[in-house]
């Protein structure tokens, strides 16, 4: 219930970032990709992810992300993962970027229910034009339940 309302009140403050871009020069960039997830407990499960973020400059960006299942194992499936993060970015060339984000993330599987936590991780983007590119990169969700390991390759357009 807490990360619930962490989540909301997180949203109401990125929704002026979103429209303070859209004012200025946008730097808003949306993503689509697959994730998979590597529980504690031995289940491998599979979800396509999108995300939408917006920048401030070239080192930080504000995002969000939604997962939804499409690879179940052995009887657990994944329904939804939320998330909401802070992320550093650092340019090594035009065309590379390491990325670092923190945040809070939300996962609900069947059976099994919902678990709210920590989330952090590290990756990287290869910008194939000045508005394409690809990003990989790993996220620990960080579960009182236990932790969550979730890989990430996905285009990555920016407006």
């Amino acid at each position: 219930m807490k990360l619930k309302l962490a989540l909301a009140a997180a949203s109401m403050l990125v929704a002026p970032a979103f429209m303070t871009a859209n004012a200025q020069q946008s730097n808003v960039y949306v993503s689509g990709g697959y994730t998979q997830f590597d529980g504690d407990g031995g289940a491998e499960l599979g979800g396509i992810t999108g995300r939408v973020g917006v920048g401030f400059g070239p080192n930080f960006a504000v995002e969000g992300e939604g997962s939804f299942g499409v690879k179940d194992d052995s009887g657990t499936e994944l329904d939804s993962e939320l998330g909401i993060f802070a992320v550093g970015k650092l340019p090594i060339s035009p065309q590379l970027e390491l990325i670092g984000r923190v945040g809070a993330s939300r996962i609900e599987t069947s059976p099994g229910g919902d678990l709210d936590g920590l989330a952090y991780g590290a990756g990287a983007q290869w910008n194939l034009t000045p508005v394409d590119g690809i990003r990989g990169d790993w996220t620990r969700h960080d579960y009182d339940e236990g932790d969550v390991d979730a890989w990430t390759l996905s285009y990555v357009r920016g407006f």
